[in-house]
């Protein structure tokens, strides 16, 4: 049995459960082979609005560390006879895939240590675009915001990917100084979209 057929499972169970709320100003089908990039942005409402953010562990150390950025990955595919593996651009694969849903809630448990069981609210934010660490190519990831029960109850650091070097709770205000410069407008953009939501 495939390692991720088990947490495919559970949160595949958990989205027919939810009812996401489309927030996404976008025409394209969130499920759509176009984009392969998906993440999310949990968020608590408490004392103002705070979003877990995340650092990945550098993979150029000479670089300097990356800022905290919005938690996202790569879809998955299951090609017929094979294990999970990442969708790429060029892939042409008749097997199973993900969906942005699914890659989003499995990358915020991975990324970041989220509990299903702490997620009150799903939506839906849609598309937008950044630019990829690695190349500077222009690409888009599609997003969901969840709103969590609260701030305290994640994973310990033990159960996250060890990609992950920090993660912390962040108003809007604190990651536009310390966030990655090409996520801010995002947050700022999900932001309003949050607070026109609970108006």
């Amino acid at each position: 049995m495939d390692v991720h057929d088990g947490i495919h499972s559970k949160i595949q169970d958990f989205l027919k459960r939810q009812t996401i709320v489309p927030l996404a100003v976008d025409s394209m089908q969130p499920d759509g082979d176009a984009i392969i990039k998906a993440g999310v942005v949990p968020f608590v409402r408490e004392g103002g609005y705070h979003f877990f953010m995340m650092k990945p562990v550098p993979k150029r150390p000479g670089l300097g560390a990356p800022s905290f950025q919005i938690c996202k990955g790569t879809r998955m595919h299951k090609p017929a006879g094979q294990g999970w593996v990442d969708l790429y651009d060029d892939t042409v694969s008749p097997g199973e895939k993900e969906t942005l849903a699914l890659t989003a809630i499995r990358e915020g448990i991975e990324e970041l240590g989220l509990k299903m069981s702490e997620i009150r609210r799903m939506l839906d934010v849609g598309a937008y675009d950044f630019a990829s660490a690695k190349t500077g190519k222009n690409r888009q990831m599609w997003l969901f915001a969840l709103e969590m029960a609260s701030e305290d109850d994640v994973l310990p650091m033990s159960e996250v990917a060890a990609t992950t070097a920090e993660r912390g709770w962040l108003s809007l205000e604190q990651f536009s100084v310390v966030g990655r410069e090409d996520h801010r407008y995002i947050l700022t953009d999900i932001a309003a979209r949050l607070q026109a939501y609970y108006i």
